[in-house]
Formats: structure tokens, C-alpha cells, sequence
């Protein structure tokens, strides 16, 4: 089944039910990368926002460039995401994205 195209960014809920799963973005080389979701931190959740951040594990190979990737997922769909590289150890170069939610 083909990722469908995300009208809106899943929720703080949605993300946390996807961690340990694989993210894929397009490359240039013609090969997917693929980022593993291995984490979530919640700032602030309240009846008005949802401050959180993810935290994907790529392939210590790939360039450490903040900016925005197109990242797709077999159940949440596709979006694009603005990764910030903030970490780079044995397993993996570690990026970081930060939503906050505004609930209506």
C-alpha cells in the first residue's frame, strides 16, 4: 500500500504510536533514506497546544544538512518535515524535528 498524501501533520498520539518505524525521503542518487523514528519528548501538552519533538536515526553516511525533507510513511502518509542533525554516535547520525500544535 502507497503512502497517502497528508492533508494535515499527524498528532503528538499518531507520532508516538509510529516510534520505531521508518521514515523514507527521496534521494538524489535514486536511493530512499531512511529515517528510523526512535524517539518523541513532549514540552507541553494542554487543552490549547501539543509541543513535542522527534528525534530519527539515519545512516552515519548522510550528510549532517539541516533543512526540510519529504518524508513518507507506510501508515502516516507523506509530509515534509524540517530535520535539524543534532547528534552523531556508532548507531547513527540523529536529527530532530519540532511540532507544535495548536488544538482547536
Amino acid at each position: 500500500m502507497a503512502p497517502q498524501a497528508v492533508e494535515k501533520f499527524p498528532t503528538r498520539a499518531e507520532f508516538s504510536g509510529e516510534v520505531n518505524s521508518v521514515f523514507r525521503a527521496g534521494s538524489t542518487e535514486g536511493e530512499p533514506v531512511e529515517f528510523e523514528l526512535v524517539g518523541l519528548d513532549e514540552f507541553v501538552v494542554n487543552d490549547v497546544q501539543e509541543n513535542f519533538a522527534l528525534i530519527f536515526r539515519a545512516n552515519s553516511d548522510l550528510p549532517a544538512n539541516q533543512g526540510v525533507y519529504h518524508l513518507a510513511h507506510q501508515r502516516l502518509g507523506e509530509m515534509s518535515v524540517f530535520l535539524v542533525p543534532v547528534k552523531l554516535d556508532n548507531d547513527g547520525l540523529y536529527f530532530e524535528a519540532v511540532f507544535n500544535n495548536l488544538k482547536s
